[in-house]
């Protein structure tokens, strides 16, 4: 998994990992957040980043 490898991902990453246009990317990332799969660093623009979610016991 690129996050994994990488550490992080940005929605410009993203979008060329999936093909995909801003908007899409945007409404994928934050479903992510809200799933608990990712926490965002940032909030809006250029800057924001998502990290894998910490789980507990690692």
């Amino acid at each position: 998994m690129y996050v994994k490898e990488k550490g992080r991902i940005t929605n410009k990453e993203y979008q060329e990992l999936v093909n995909t246009t801003k908007k899409t990317a945007s409404r994928d990332l934050v479903d992510l957040v809200e799933k608990d799969v990712f926490d965002q660093v940032g909030t809006t623009g250029k800057g924001t980043y998502y990290l894998l979610k910490e789980t507990k016991g690692t």
